[in-house]
């Protein structure tokens, strides 16, 4: 089955979005603790993130590392650190100092992030590599981290870190057309390109099926997407500003035969192959 996603056009603004409304002030009480080595004349910096719509508390902290992480067979060394108690809200600067004349040009360095919440819960870490410094690497990096475990409070009865972080749903269909490919007088192959529209936000949004069932001159299509599951800190992805465009194979269709067509169970088309 052919499958194409492309980006056709936007249907509105992306608006900002906060966190949550504690998200708006820092607090007053940040303090750092950096281990850096002797001679530090460069660093290493950027930014750290989560989608999450989950506030810090005033006891999280930011642990920042620059590790040479060339050999995957040994521990990955490191070369410096920055602790950040009481961050506020993301995203968190960071800024990481090190020796230059450490660094060797042959080897490769990475930073990764952990969030420490403060009742002991690693709550946020990178899942993502940010290679760094050599290699063509850059010096600034700006790091979304992945959530490992909510706030107790917020988790729901039976939620356990291995559960999926996404679930399957219908995509929300705009419209749909029928596309004829080698017409003749017997026949065409018939194309339904299905619009539909999704939030530009980064995970937002992953390709999931297209399926379609015929029965005489009835058709059923189910396009999906695998979306952030609905929890109470998901992303929010309501803001539904960027169209794509599915493309389904219903097959040869006769000339001049009128098929229906129903996407996702909620939208009814009718057309007539040419």
């Amino acid at each position: 089955m052919n499958r194409i996603r492309r980006a056709v056009a936007t249907v509105g603004v992306t608006s900002a979005l906060a966190l949550v409304a504690a998200a708006c002030a820092p607090y007053d009480t940040t303090t750092e603790s950096v281990i850096e080595p002797v001679g530090a004349d460069a660093s290493v910096r950027g930014t750290i993130t989560y989608r999450e719509r989950i506030a810090l508390s005033p006891g999280a902290v930011v642990t920042v590392q620059l590790r040479d992480t060339s050999y995957a067979d040994a521990a990955a060394v490191l070369i410096t650190e920055q602790v950040i108690s009481n961050p506020g809200q993301v995203p968190i600067d960071f800024d990481l100092r090190y020796a230059s004349d450490e660094i060797d040009d042959r080897n490769t360095y990475s930073v990764s992030a952990v969030i420490t919440e403060g009742d002991g819960r690693m709550a946020f870490t990178n899942d993502t590599a940010y290679d760094v410094i050599t290699r063509g690497n850059p010096r600034r990096v700006d790091m979304t981290l992945v959530m490992v475990e909510p706030p107790p409070e917020l988790a729901p009865e039976g939620w356990s870190p291995t559960d999926p972080e996404r679930v399957e749903a219908p995509v929300h269909v705009t419209s749909a057309e029928m596309l004829w490919e080698g017409t003749t007088s017997s026949g065409s192959d018939g194309y339904l390109r299905i619009n539909f529209a999704i939030s530009r936000e980064d995970g937002c949004y992953h390709i999931g099926r297209e399926d379609v069932t015929r029965d005489g001159n009835r058709y059923d299509v189910t396009v999906t997407a695998f979306v952030p599951a609905p929890l109470p800190w998901a992303q929010d992805c309501s803001d539904r500003d960027l169209e794509l465009d599915a493309i389904v194979h219903l097959g040869e269709i006769a000339s001049g035969e009128s098929l229906h067509v129903t996407v996702n169970n909620q939208h009814d088309y009718s057309f007539t192959a040419p």
